[in-house]
């Protein structure tokens, strides 16, 4: 049931408690989850919602308020395709079900915006022990590679000392048979690479390595020295994207239902730019709701509009 809810002006606290009702009572939100959208705590929506609540209602209502138009206004937008396989993502798959199918360790480099980091989460999704976590520059040493794994196998009493933790991840993913993605996986510094390829091996998980061309060179070390080679000898697969194809926009504009030859051609031409596959999908979202709104279909010149909005040009 989806409860679309078109609000053209505030409600009083009677109007909100009736529109929140049937959301609440169909499960598309729960007290708990609407208190914290609302940076509130529960027991005050609850008092709310029931009438007995004696502090600042007026405030609450005002927040509720936003949040029902906040809800209408995503319900308006248009909704994008699924995950869509393009050939780019087939070769990512491939490199993900060999590194879970054989155990081993795979890399996915290369550049930004092809759907490294969409296609793995497909992939998290679509199999059993699967976990994916996302490197950065705050969870770059060994400590907190290590804790973002424990938090992702839902080792949420997990020790916070490096020696316990890792043997505690270590007993976790025996016999599992899983698969661990590190996406962004360029921010590792070697000592927790070389952590993350003890851990594979000593629990016989597959492990994939993904970010851009640096994940590469970081296996490397620049040069083939002894300590890098002890790494860099262990991946079994290797695979590097380092430009959107041709059949990638021809799947995406064909998920999109554009057949308009002039306007694939435009598609191809932003595909080539920084941010590939990734602007490409956000100039498509807006050119749709552009469509959407004029009563038409996505054509050459709503992507030329919706392009020049996106890049502040408009």
């Amino acid at each position: 049931m989806n409860n679309v809810v078109v609000i053209e002006q505030s409600l009083n606290q009677q109007q909100v408690i009736d529109q929140l009702k049937p959301l609440l009572d169909d499960g598309t939100i729960n007290q708990t989850q609407l208190a914290k959208e609302i940076g509130k705590s529960s027991s005050v929506v609850s008092q709310y919602l029931n009438g007995t609540y004696t502090g600042r209602v007026a405030e609450v209502t005002e927040q509720l308020n936003k949040w029902l138009q906040l809800r209408n206004a995503r319900k308006s937008q248009i909704v994008a395709p699924g995950f869509v396989e393009t050939q780019t993502a087939k070769q990512i798959l491939n490199a993900l079900n060999y590194a879970h199918a054989a155990e081993l360790i795979s890399v996915v480099f290369g550049a930004s915006g092809v759907g490294k980091s969409t296609t793995c989460r497909q992939y998290i999704s679509s199999n059993n022990n699967c976990w994916m976590i996302t490197a950065s520059p705050a969870v770059s040493g060994i400590g907190e590679c290590l804790y973002e794994i424990a938090l992702e196998l839902g080792m949420d009493d997990a020790p916070k000392r490096k020696g316990s933790l890792s043997r505690a991840i270590k007993r976790r993913l025996s016999g599992t048979g899983g698969l661990l993605v590190v996406d962004e996986a360029d921010h590792l510094d070697y000592p927790s690479l070389e952590a993350l390829r003890i851990l594979q091996e000593q629990t016989g998980i597959g492990l994939v390595l993904v970010g851009n061309n640096r994940v590469y060179s970081q296996l490397t070390g620049g040069r083939r020295n002894e300590d890098f080679a002890r790494l860099f000898s262990r991946v079994s697969k290797k695979v590097g994207i380092h430009k959107a194809k041709q059949n990638d926009v021809n799947a995406i504009a064909n998920a999109w239902q554009i057949n308009n030859q002039p306007a694939r051609n435009l598609l191809q031409k932003i595909a080539e730019r920084p941010g590939a596959l990734r602007n490409l999908n956000q100039v498509l979202r807006l050119a749709a709701t552009m469509a959407n709104g004029v009563g038409k279909a996505i054509d050459e010149a709503l992507i030329k509009q919706a392009f020049r909005e996106l890049e502040g040009d408009a």
